[in-house]
């Protein structure tokens, strides 16, 4: 190891690539580690939109109530992959007590509501810095929905939105359907927020992040971690199959495999497969050009440059599992139902393991019991949403400077 210590950063998805080109701009020498290409794994499928309005934990009593039913429902928002439901249990009764505890959802509420604010303010500023405009569409963001009791069960968030200045106006079914031509007549509600932004590639977003970071003299190494050097509370460096890195300080941001790396280091990351899925149509029939996303049914109708991306829904599943392909399916009925007569011929599908936390609140901050290393993972299905917010934060820790009270709620040493 004769080359100068830097910065590494372990993940190269959205999260790491971001934190990576923020912490070069705060003058640091960054080295960029994956086993894959930048943003080719998890970054690769999500919806594209980012979910400024995002101000409630999953993990809240209202979802605690539904559980039981929607785990039974295969076809429902979210189910559990029933192989993986032994190993899952651990986990679920953590989720039980987070959401049960009203300090805990509040601790949920608080903290988005800082990273939201933090994440708008984050995603301009990353376009502008990285010459990322022409990936980006401010077209805002309309959610639907198909009763008014679907409408109404969504009142308490939307009071939480407002509180947290989130603008958005309510609309009737005839103005949603001006919003997006082709949404079905039987849609009696909408909320539309006119901030709301989308990209219309998140690959592309990520490539472009690690291709600015390269051309600023930033480094990026592919290979797998294997292991830590220490010397007492200090990692040193990076230990890949056939390498080693020296290491300056170190980020953890390898999403859903974070709690792989965590245990190397002596703490508890209880990360699983919040597994998500999309499905990419032929555009046919598209006359809309914003992010549609039907409440009730939890996924996502987003325009792109490759076609109609239809994403989402939860699955909660062990690590490295076969995919649900079912679920794929679902969301095309779900297409069929809201927009009929919008998307032409399936041109590709995927399935990504998106990181997930008990309390559905990220880890960002230092780790416990480490002097220089730094953690940003378990952003669940907002990690897009939330990459450049945690870059900006961590650079500022990493500078002395302290996050802030709300955040507390995300210390990585929280689950021992």
């Amino acid at each position: 190891m004769n080359e100068p210590a830097s910065v590494l950063v372990v993940g190269a998805g959205v999260v790491g690539t971001a934190t990576a080109r923020a912490l070069q701009r705060a003058g640091h020498a960054v080295t960029l580690v994956d086993s894959a290409e930048p943003g080719r794994a998890t970054s690769y499928g999500n919806a594209g939109f980012i979910a400024i309005d995002h101000v409630l934990p999953l993990a809240r009593p209202s979802t605690l109530r539904r559980l039981p039913k929607m785990l039974m429902d295969r076809d429902g928002p979210l189910t559990v992959h029933l192989p993986s439901l032994p190993s899952l249990l651990p986990w679920m009764a953590r989720f039980a007590l987070a959401a049960y505890s009203a300090a805990e959802v509040k601790k949920g509420v608080d903290s988005f509501g800082t990273l939201m604010a933090e994440a708008n303010i984050a995603w301009k500023a990353e376009i502008q810095a990285s010459g990322l405009g022409e990936l980006f569409r401010s077209k805002g963001a309309l959610y639907v929905y198909e009763s008014e009791e679907s409408f109404a069960s969504g009142a308490d968030e939307r009071e939480l939105q407002k509180a947290k200045g989130t603008e958005f106006e309510v609309v009737d079914g005839n103005r949603a359907r001006e919003l997006a031509p082709g949404l079905s007549a039987h849609i009696v509600r909408g909320v539309y927020y006119p901030h709301g932004m989308h990209t219309t590639n998140p690959y592309r977003v990520v490539a472009a992040l690690a291709e600015r970071f390269a051309a600023d003299g930033g480094t990026v190494v592919r290979g797998r971690v294997r292991g830590f050097g220490r010397d007492g509370n200090r990692v040193t460096s990076v230990q890949l199959t056939d390498s080693e890195l020296p290491a300056k300080a170190l980020v953890i941001a390898a999403g859903r495999a974070s709690g792989e790396l965590t245990r190397l280091l002596g703490f508890n990351a209880p990360l699983v497969a919040e597994r998500g899925y999309h499905v990419m149509l032929a555009p046919d029939n598209v006359r809309f050009e914003l992010p549609v996303s039907p409440a009730a049914r939890g996924f996502f109708i987003t325009p792109m440059e490759e076609g109609l991306r239809v994403a989402g829904t939860v699955e909660l599943a062990a690590p490295h599992q076969p995919p649900s392909w079912h679920r794929a399916d679902l969301l095309v009925r779900h297409l069929k139902d809201i927009f009929p007569g919008v998307g032409g011929a399936e041109l590709s599908r995927w399935i990504g393991e998106r990181p997930s936390l008990p309390d559905f609140r990220p880890a960002i901050g230092r780790a416990p019991r480490l002097a220089n290393v730094y953690c940003g993972y378990g952003h669940q299905h907002v990690g897009l949403t939330l990459a450049t917010a945690t870059g900006r934060l961590i650079a500022r820790q990493m500078e002395g400077e302290e996050l802030p009270e709300t955040l507390l709620a995300c210390d990585p040493g929280r689950f021992g």
